[in-house]
């Protein structure tokens, strides 16, 4: 009989009673109500209900989705400790599930690594396969390309995922699905956003959307993601958390101070100058002039880029204070971890 006044943490199945919930949010994507639970066990952070949608990720409700599709991202910094910390001689054939638009496969497959990708995302698949120009990435869920590399023969000698984890609703199913994709002694490596990033709870909680559900399901620390990765049997587990960078700290400081209001007013801002607000969502200011060249021209291009310089000039007094805090307190944790039968 199932108790319904019951819920089981989905990483260590230590049950909690329903009420025992931390704060409630409600989903502007489709009205749902979550409700976010702690477990003290394993220290983990999720919410319920715990069920993905797998169509939301085409429907580009979030702006890194636009850039996803029209393939104009640059390598993230997530992905960038991988070439740096991952072991030099280990290489062989890499799977990279939720590959998005290819651009950290194009990377290691620079590095010397025989790519393969998988997402359900089937119009960044097709930006990733133009991109790459190969047939080894596929429109498919981790579930089903397990059933398809099964019936293959296909085992990897590394199996990435960056800022996948926090997205699924089974993350010890996942994970086992992964590790049957490895070769023995394989290894896995990726990324998940860190909940103890500095100003998580002064601003990106407060007014970010995205690492709420049903987009992120779950917020990681350095502690419960060893948990994890132990409980499903990894071993020589390593986690990495870099310090936060000072460029990133003049935007989220602004977003403090102006809430909601930031987001709204940059898109327009940016829309105005280059005539795209959808592009406009997804690029930089940094990389406007690259991309959009013709929509904008030079001088629009120059004078957002003076306001940007003149806001951070304003904000400098608000971002001192955390300078000397900013110490292994960056927006992600990578990790790297080994597969040993």
């Amino acid at each position: 009989m199932i108790n319904h006044n019951k819920t089981l943490c989905p990483i260590c199945h230590k049950e909690l009673t329903t009420q025992n919930y931390k704060e409630t949010y409600i989903s502007p994507y489709n009205n749902q109500e979550y409700k976010l639970y702690e477990c003290l066990n394993c220290d983990v952070h999720w919410w319920e209900p715990l069920k993905i949608i797998p169509e939301f990720y085409e429907s580009e409700v979030f702006e890194a989705y636009t850039a996803f599709h029209e393939g104009i991202r640059e390598l993230p910094e997530w992905c960038k400790p991988f070439f740096y910390l991952f072991p030099s001689q280990v290489r062989g054939g890499l799977l990279d599930v939720g590959c998005g638009d290819g651009v950290f496969l194009k990377h290691a497959k620079q590095a010397g690594f025989e790519v393969w990708g998988i997402d359900f995302d089937r119009k960044s698949v097709e930006i990733a396969r133009k991109a790459l120009n190969t047939d080894t990435i596929y429109a498919m869920s981790l579930e089903e390309f397990y059933e398809y590399a099964k019936k293959k023969g296909l085992k990897f000698d590394v199996i990435t995922f960056f800022e996948v984890l926090e997205h699924q609703d089974k993350p010890r199913e996942f994970l086992d699905m992964v590790k049957g994709l490895l070769k023995e002694g394989g290894y896995i490596a990726g990324s998940v956003p860190n909940r103890e990033r500095l100003l998580a709870r002064e601003a990106d909680w407060k007014y970010l959307d995205g690492d709420f559900p049903p987009h992120h399901f779950f917020r990681f620390s350095q502690q419960s993601l060893n948990f994890l990765f132990k409980l499903v049997g990894f071993s020589e587990i390593f986690l990495y958390v870099p310090d936060y960078p000072p460029s990133l700290l003049f935007p989220t400081v602004w977003r403090k101070m102006t809430g909601n209001l930031d987001k709204h007013l940059k898109i327009k801002v940016k829309g105005w100058f280059i005539g795209d607000e959808r592009l406009a969502k997804a690029v930089a200011v940094d990389r406007l002039d690259e991309i959009v060249i013709t929509k904008g021209g030079i001088p629009k291009l120059f004078l957002l880029k003076v306001l940007r310089y003149v806001r951070n000039l304003l904000l400098l007094p608000f971002v001192m204070p955390y300078i000397f805090n900013r110490k292994q307190r960056g927006p992600n944790i990578y990790f790297q971890a080994k597969h040993e039968c």
